[in-house]
């Protein structure tokens, strides 16, 4: 790339680099490399972000000799000067908080490395819409029941979610419930599955920090209530007062960096078990049987979990419906998908929107008909349209529809909001532009002439009667969430 934009400066640099690594000058090399942000700002007069995912993994996966006895374990601490930097700063992430936070603390003093702590973990309707999402990717059904269990098991982890429906077990199903959890089941004891190879390479490389039963012991005993607070003096009672105050210490302070226990709040003295529901799962898997001689079911842990959530939150059914109503994009967006698989138009069409005054729906009851008999072959959810000479326009839903001689579409604004905060005047505006918009871009994309463009409104608690009136005036067909769920 150098060679073809004919740099002069990054062709030097790389071949002074590619002879110390020849020469076997590998401190030179190292140097050399980290050094070249810097060098490279002063040389082009730019300014140059440094990112590494993953740091902490330098610290012991790279060695000073090829035969991989001289293990590099202060190899981040090299770019210290360069965090320093006002020229060519660092931005540093890694998904083991504990093992990073100690590495910060070890190499980068004075705090050059500032902590932003950013959760895995996604919100509860972020995390459906990332489920519906994966299955999709995959081409996975997943029924609305098994979506919601697998969020709520995942604890709306991406990872895990993405896992779970690249799963190659030949009997996974998440078309119900019962087999969403077998197929996780699975995937947590499958010894050659992700979920599983990816956490106990990272347990066993923590446990072997510590290289005895007692930290396994520990993480058992931790693990048997996660969120009740023990004292190291009560950790070091199960463990009978077999170590001593500071061998104990150390055990638990790496078990912490290693993020498979937790301290609560600023305390120093009391510990809880690990707070990932999958981590703790897959840990017992692979220890219980050996430290208590007894072996997990964790098809039964799961079961007896959904029952107790259920006990609690009264029903499946009961979520699907309430996050049904949070979600509307995606709830509206997989009701349209099916429709396009099949080659259906939209069901009961005209029975889901509200009523319309008289003089406006004569206006609309030809493109009415019309759509209600059309079925359409691409359907996208929270999609930007390019237009030329002017910003992006996104849509909330739309779906394209095209036969020979004409093209059509469907635009949908969703609007959640409580009976206190119903759709402007303004947004209803905004919506009115934008569908005059999606009419411009379909004609540049197809170059057929446009059969119909119909714009839908669902304001999931109604409209105020002036705006909805407005939207009816301009062609705008309106609905609720009790309309549309009817």
């Amino acid at each position: 790339m150098a060679q073809e934009i004919d740099d002069k400066n990054a062709l030097k640099d790389m071949e002074s680099f590619q002879r110390y690594l020849d020469a076997k000058q590998e401190h030179q090399a190292m140097r050399w490399a980290f050094g070249a942000p810097a060098v490279f700002t002063g040389l082009e007069n730019v300014f140059v972000l440094v990112m590494i995912d993953e740091i902490q993994f330098m610290t012991k996966y790279i060695f000073h000799d090829q035969e991989r006895q001289i293990l590099a374990h202060n190899l981040p601490g090299a770019y210290h000067g360069l965090v320093e930097s006002k020229v060519a700063p660092m931005l540093v992430s890694g998904s083991y908080i504990g093992w990073m936070m100690q590495m910060m603390h070890e190499m980068f003093v004075g705090g050059r490395l500032k902590q932003t702590p950013i959760s895995p973990k996604l919100a509860e309707e972020e995390g459906m819409e990332a489920v519906y999402q994966y299955a999709q990717h995959n081409n996975k059904t997943v029924s609305d029941e098994a979506a919601v269990a697998i969020n709520l098991f995942t604890q709306s982890d991406p990872f895990y979610i993405a896992s779970l429906f690249r799963s190659d077990w030949e009997h996974q199903d998440f078309n119900s419930v019962d087999g969403a959890m077998k197929t996780l089941a699975f995937e947590i004891r499958n010894t050659k599955g992700e979920l599983f190879g990816t956490w106990s390479e990272y347990i066993y490389s923590t446990i072997k920090e510590v290289n005895d039963q007692y930290a396994k012991k520990i993480m058992l005993f931790l693990s048997k209530d996660r969120y009740k607070e023990y004292t190291r003096i009560e950790i070091s009672n199960h463990l009978g007062g077999k170590l001593s105050d500071s061998k104990l210490e150390k055990k638990l302070q790496a078990l912490e960096y290693g993020d498979l226990i937790t301290r609560p709040g600023l305390s120093h003295f009391r510990y809880c078990g690990i707070p990932d529901d999958i981590l703790d799962l897959i840990f017992r898997s692979l220890y219980q049987e050996e430290i208590e001689h007894e072996k997990p079911n964790i098809e039964n842990e799961l079961q007896a979990k959904l029952k107790a959530i259920e006990k609690d939150k009264h029903s499946l059914q009961g979520q699907v419906n309430e996050l049904k109503g949070r979600v509307l994009e995606w709830t509206v967006y997989r009701e349209l998908n099916q429709s396009r698989k099949k080659g259906q138009p939209i069901k009961e069409f005209k029975e889901r929107l509200r009523s319309i005054k008289k003089q406006y729906a004569d206006k609309m009851e030809n493109m009415l008909a019309i759509a209600s008999q059309s079925a359409f072959d691409k359907t996208w959810v929270n999609h930007f349209i390019p237009l030329q000479g002017t910003t992006s326009v996104e849509v909330d839903v739309l779906t394209e529809g095209a036969d020979a001689d004409s093209c059509w579409a469907f635009v949908f604004e969703m609007k959640n909001r409580d009976e206190k905060n119903l759709p402007s005047m303004k947004e209803a505006g905004w919506f009115v532009a934008n569908v005059s918009r999606v009419k411009q871009w379909l004609t540049q994309q197809t170059g057929k002439p446009i059969k119909f463009i119909c714009p839908v409104y669902l304001s999931a608690e109604g409209f105020n009667a002036s705006v909805e009136e407005w939207l009816h005036e301009q062609g705008v067909l309106t609905t609720d969430w009790a309309h549309w769920a009817r």
